[in-house]
């Protein structure tokens, strides 16, 4: 073996080898070169590539098995350059193995070995990438992308952080509690409970001190299949399973807002004993939907909306995953790039929702991908000029979505659930603020959503007394025409009567009194205040249909206010009890007289300034 070998063998002690690149001569590890030759800067164009080595008389498989040196460079002008440079490449791939020296003949057989095999390897590997791509091909992109680490999962960090989350504290011990999971679709609640119990389970195993340490599994079901025999088969399973091996059910329910009062009933008592571990998905306020007992046996955490940049950093690794089966399952298509302003548009119409983005993005790529073999049908170097000048644009995605879209894209808005409410509340403030920017905002988001429009139209029948009331009577009846004509017409010809009844309401002077008169009226009965709910009528106002309540005092000393002149007379209508009892008179002027209150906002003071 010459110095120059047995100077590279001392070098590393690691069994490592290094071959030259076929183009460019850089030294490159052996098991990155399929990489190296995808990034070389000598392999500018497809169509120059798979001309570099024949042009030579050699081929990239030729070379790897040693029977064809390297292409010659412009240094090996001199015979002396030549025989060194020859040498030199005949030892490019080197054993670094601590071995002893072998002849050189020897040596160059021993490396083609190595070479064979390595590249069989990655083929090996390549192939079973290409067979796990395939298997999973037919699934649904966001089934494909789930995470499967917890350092995969995007988002939740106020609950997954490793300094305060408190869901990251139960990981750290390897407990698992009974959890409701509340929050938008698509913000990966599902995930975040396989995850939690895959890494749970994990920590368990590891960190315990028990021969026999607690495991966990996972049954998942959904409340929409999921019957009362199902539940006690899953029950019954739970208690064998740790009877036998110790491991520990979680029940994960999706949905399980949907259960009836019966079915959650049944998840109580094993809840309580600790038969399962129950994790409950749902998009709806578990307040209004869960039972108060099944509550207070389970932790509710919070699930926030995925910010833009959490949506963009999923759809990234949405489009990696996509190029990756489009160069190894589809042929070698022109990969998929998307700028920052594409992924924002897919983010705002999506609507927070992940699943939806993905959805979206699925679209998009299975056009462009449409595109590329289309386009691939004519001249190969005009295809590949025409793929590096097309790039698609904002429009095109718009395009596209509207193009695959069997309707308009719809906001986000759930008619029975929380945003119900909300959304009312919203536009019912905006109308009695007089913004009314604000209130066609909310208007259209109710209507966009899918809202009843007689359920908007009931509620500014009722802002039109509360909020305007005396100020402006006319617009009583401006808001139950409107009512009618979304009953005669129905949307959307019914659109514009909510309109015109929304900014008008809007526009409107307002006023309280009579809304605060008629509450303060019905406290001050609960309260039976001054005998208010309890005082008899007093007889001279009482109606005398007959003689014989007539000769009890019935209307007796009643003045008809029409005899009298501008209809003035001297009487007391109150009870007199509550008159007696009520020192301060003023306390039964119930209407002040006036419309609105006396606070000054100190923010408008501020912006005076």
């Amino acid at each position: 073996m010459n110095n120059h070998q047995s100077k590279l063998s001392t070098q590393a002690p690691n069994s490592k080898r290094f071959i030259a690149c076929p183009l460019c001569e850089s030294r490159v590890l052996l098991m990155t070169l399929n990489d190296h030759l995808d990034i070389c800067p000598s392999n500018k164009h497809k169509t120059q590539q798979k001309q570099h080595i024949p042009r030579q008389g050699n081929t990239l498989k030729s070379y790897l098995s040693g029977n064809n040196r390297l292409p010659s460079t412009a240094n090996e002008s001199s015979p002396s350059s030549d025989k060194t440079s020859s040498s030199k490449r005949n030892h490019e791939v080197i054993n670094l193995d601590n071995e002893p020296a072998t002849p050189a003949a020897k040596k160059t057989s021993t490396s083609t070995t190595g070479v064979n095999a390595t590249q069989s390897s990655i083929e090996s590997k390549l192939k079973e990438e290409i067979a796990v791509l395939k298997k999973s091909a037919h699934l649904p992109l966001s089934e494909r992308l789930r995470p499967q680490t917890l350092r995969e999962y995007v988002g939740q960090q106020h609950i997954l952080s490793q300094e305060k989350g408190p869901l990251f504290q139960y990981i750290r011990q390897g407990i698992i509690p009974s959890m409701i999971l509340w929050g938008p679709p698509g913000v990966g609640k599902t995930s975040l409970a396989r995850l939690f119990t895959k890494e749970a389970s994990a920590v368990s195993s590891s960190g315990s001190k028990d021969e026999r340490p607690v495991h966990y599994w996972m049954i998942e079901t959904s409340a929409t299949k999921a019957n009362t025999q199902e539940l006690r088969g899953i029950f019954e399973k739970a208690k064998k399973e740790f009877q036998l091996t110790r491991r520990r059910t979680v029940l994960f329910i999706d949905e399980i807002h949907r259960f009836n009062k019966v079915q959650q009933d049944l998840l109580l008592p094993h809840v309580e004993n600790g038969d399962i571990i129950l994790i409950g998905a749902t998009t709806e306020n578990p307040s209004f939907q869960l039972n108060n007992a099944l509550i207070s046996r389970c932790q509710v955490f919070v699930l926030e909306k995925l910010s833009t940049n959490e949506m963009c950093i999923v759809l990234y690794r949405a489009i990696a995953l996509l190029n990756r089966s489009r160069k190894l399952l589809w042929g070698d298509i022109k990969a998929l790039q998307l700028s920052r302003d594409i992924m924002e548009y897919i983010v705002d119409v999506s609507v927070g929702d992940a699943r939806r983005a993905l959805n979206i993005l699925e679209k998009v790529e299975i056009s462009t991908r449409q595109d590329d073999k289309t386009n691939g049908k004519g001249n190969s170097a005009e295809t590949a000029e025409s793929e590096e000048k097309k790039v698609i644009t904002l429009n095109d995605v718009r395009d596209i979505i509207k193009n695959n879209s069997d309707s308009i894209l719809n906001t986000y808005y759930d008619v029975k659930g929380d945003f119900h409410y909300d959304a009312i509340s919203a536009f019912h403030k905006a109308v009695r603020g007089s913004d009314e920017n604000a209130s066609l905002y909310y208007l259209a988001r109710m209507l966009q959503g899918g809202e009843d429009p007689l359920y908007v139209a009931r509620r500014m029948i009722r802002i039109a007394s509360e909020d305007i009331g005396i100020r402006d009577n006319s617009l009583l009846s401006l808001a139950i025409a409107a009512h009618d004509t979304v009953m005669k017409l129905g949307l959307p010809e019914a659109d514009m009567a909510l309109v015109h009844c929304c900014v008008a309401l809007a526009r409107a002077p307002k006023s309280v009194e009579i809304y605060r008169a008629w509450n303060n009226i019905k406290s001050m009965l609960n309260e039976n205040k001054y005998s208010l709910a309890s005082s008899e009528i007093p007889m001279h106002i009482r109606n005398a249909p007959t003689s014989l309540m007539k000769d009890l005092g019935y209307s007796k000393g009643y003045k008809y206010n029409p005899d009298y002149v501008d209809g003035k007379v001297k009487q007391e209508y109150f009870p007199e009890e509550v008159l007696h009892k009520c020192p301060n008179k003023k306390e039964l002027q119930f209407l002040t007289g006036k419309h609105l209150g006396t606070r000054v906002d100190p923010d408008l003071l501020k912006d005076k300034k």
